[in-house]
Order: C-alpha cells, then structure tokens, then sequence
C-alpha cells in the first residue's frame, strides 16, 4: 500500500473526532503496539534526538516494510505508532521517499512540546533512513 493511501485513511478516520485532546487519546489508544520486548532492545535501535527513550527496528518480508517500535513513554509509543501505520506494508523504496505530514494533519503538532515534536520528526526520518537502507 502507498504511505500516502495510508495517511489519507489515518486523517480521515481521525478527523471526524472534533476534540483534539480526544483524537489525541484515541489515536495513542489506537497505534500504541505490542512493543518491543526487553530482551530484544538493543541501543543500536535507539532513534537519535528523541527525549524519551523510543527504539525502532525495521525489515522487509515479502518486499513490504515491517517496523517494530517501543518507548519508555505511552503517549510517544502511540504517536509513533501512528507514523509506522502510514509507513508499515509499503514498498522500501516508496516510504523512503515518504514524508509523513500526519502529525500536523491531525493537528497534533499544536499539542506536542516542541521537543517531543522533534522526536517525532527525527523518529519518520528514521523510517524513511532504514527503508532506503532496505530497497
């Protein structure tokens, strides 16, 4: 599936929530994952610039992208989650030339610290950086 196919059914599926502090809730309720395991954290999967403590491994079966993401930090855990969901499933070379605006779509950015939005950003660059490492 193309990331911006995916993002476009984010948006619209949360945007019908009016209340930004309930989307906000809904979407890190939604996208939160199962984590990943203690054992399996490596600090090689660290993502650079982020506050909190969020770890991001990527691969590619079937010649889509799989990630796997976890944070210290539940709120964060979601909103990342919400990136992998525009990225997950899609060709390697087509999320590496993704640039996700779903944050800002949503209208999230205007509830995030300017560092945790940092992150974030840092967090899709991510993304896309193993996923061209992947094509």
């Amino acid at each position: 599936m193309l990331p911006a196919n995916t993002e476009r059914q984010v948006i619209d599926d949360f945007s019908i929530i009016p209340d930004p502090h309930e989307r906000l809730a809904a979407l890190v309720a939604a996208h939160g994952g199962p984590g990943i395991p203690d054992a399996e954290r490596r600090d090689a999967d660290l993502v650079p610039g982020c506050v909190s403590r969020v770890w991001l491994t990527a691969s590619v079966q079937n010649s889509v992208l799989h990630l796997q993401w976890d944070a210290d930090s539940p709120l964060v855990r979601g909103l990342a989650g919400l990136i992998c969901r525009v990225y997950e499933s899609a060709a390697p070379a087509t999320a590496a030339a993704h640039d996700t605006e779903v944050l800002s779509a949503l209208k999230l950015d205007r509830q995030l610290s300017p560092t945790r939005l940092n992150g974030l950003t840092n967090f899709g660059q991510r993304i896309r950086a193993l996923a061209a490492s992947l094509s």
